[in-house]
């Protein structure tokens, strides 16, 4: 006779986890205000419920996260610069903020400052090999580019 394996609650609740959390992301723009709750398969907003905010906030994930810098040239075009971070050991959310600021501050710093324009990052709780293009689409999404500039190279959100 076999033995049976014993319940971890734990483990069940990270199976169930990453059951809901495949295919979607966290995306944040942080001038358009909180992170948003995004869907990998048709690239649009889902809303974040209690219960994905737990999943997400409560178990440690082994995030991949891509931080993107936008700017606009002098011809009015946008392009963006761009890094993807992988990390190994599983980690809270919350514990992600230290390395995404070290990340972006570093990329900003490469970036041509009369360009910028605008800083975002997508999330994802597993391994994912992001498309930059795809990532592009889903920062639109976000607001990313919902910014101009004027001749004293402030920056406005626009209505």
């Amino acid at each position: 006779m076999s033995k049976r394996k014993k319940y971890n609650p734990l483990k069940h609740a990270e199976a169930r986890s990453r059951a809901q959390l495949k295919n979607t992301a966290i995306g944040c723009v942080p001038a358009q205000g909180p992170c948003q709750f995004l869907s990998l398969t048709n690239s649009q907003l889902i809303p974040m419920t209690q219960d994905t905010f737990q999943l997400i906030s409560n178990i440690r994930h082994k995030w991949t996260v891509f931080i993107a810098v936008v700017g606009i040239d002098d011809f009015g075009s946008y392009y963006m610069k761009s890094d993807e971070i992988e990390v190994n050991d599983p980690q809270f959310q919350k514990d992600m903020v230290e390395t995404l600021n070290k990340h972006h501050k570093a990329l900003i710093d490469t970036f041509n400052q009369k360009h910028l324009l605008s800083v975002g990052w997508l999330a994802t709780p597993y391994k994912y090999s992001w498309d930059v293009d795809q990532a592009y689409k889903l920062l639109v999404e976000l607001g990313v580019t919902d910014f101009v500039k004027d001749e004293e190279n402030e920056v406005y959100k626009t209505a």
